[in-house]
């Protein structure tokens, strides 16, 4: 079974290892859009055989048009069973991917449930997955993105910013997959929140780019500049009602 995936990246050199540590070994290919970034990103990423890196620039500023036209166009040309669309730090669960879509050869287009996952501290990319570290987070329905499909079957995803929302057009009709909030079920796992020293770094990196005509007509990104207390508490919030997605054994926080 071939499965290709596309992500965007501006400065991930932190959460790239783990991204790539993850999908690497179950794709033919995985391509990364580089929005100029000016850390060790394309370094890293090209230090793995099956990955490319296409590098595209929005004069230094948060585009989520751009975005949403490379995640709805960038994969019509590929040659593939299944597609996963997502970012970074969007993991689809479970590890074994391939299983778990063979199990469900009818279905078009899968939206896992998605979850909001939360630690301490960063948890340092090694021999293992980032999703045996980090297990603790709460359903979040904004993350219930349709992440995977069978490209060949679709003519449009249609995604909105973001990727929060979409609508799937096939070329016949669609077999579309929503997932529970059950223990063996699909998920997509969003590792944002991994530790708040890191939360608040990444918010004020991109917070740094919302700027221009975009940001002003659409406000895409806007949370990005919440201030640290607002941040403080959003994070407080996840952790004290967080509880286990996937694994066993206690909140390693």
């Amino acid at each position: 079974m071939d499965l290709v995936v596309h992500t965007v990246c501006f400065n991930e050199e932190a959460m790239l290892p783990h991204f790539l540590n993850y999908y690497a070994p179950q794709a033919k290919k995985i391509r990364i859009y580089d929005n100029q970034s000016t850390d060790r990103s394309v370094e890293i990423a090209l230090s793995y055989p099956n990955v490319e890196v296409l590098s595209f620039s929005t004069d230094g500023k948060l585009s989520e048009l751009s975005l949403m036209h490379l995640r709805n166009q960038g994969w019509k040309e590929e040659k593939c069973d299944y597609m996963v669309v997502c970012d970074v730090d969007e993991f689809l669960y479970p590890s074994n991917l391939a299983s778990f879509l063979e199990r469900h050869p009818e279905v078009d287009v899968f939206q896992p449930q998605g979850y909001d996952m939360v630690c301490d501290e960063f948890p340092a990319a090694q021999d293992r997955l980032l999703t045996e570290l980090v297990q603790w987070g709460r359903p979040h329905d904004n993350y219930s993105k349709m992440a995977c499909f069978r490209p060949h079957k679709i003519v449009d995803m249609n995604y909105g910013p973001g990727s929060h929302l979409a609508n799937p057009v096939g070329h016949t009709d669609l077999q579309i997959y929503r997932a529970s909030d059950s223990s063996d079920d699909l998920k997509l796992l969003h590792y944002k929140n991994m530790g708040l020293a890191y939360r608040l770094r990444r918010h004020q990196a991109l917070s740094s780019r919302l700027a221009g005509e975009e940001f002003e007509k659409y406000r895409f990104g806007f949370h990005y500049a919440f201030d640290d207390q607002a941040q403080l508490e959003e994070f407080r919030a996840l952790k004290d009602g967080a509880r286990r997605v996937i694994g066993t054994g206690e909140l390693p926080v």
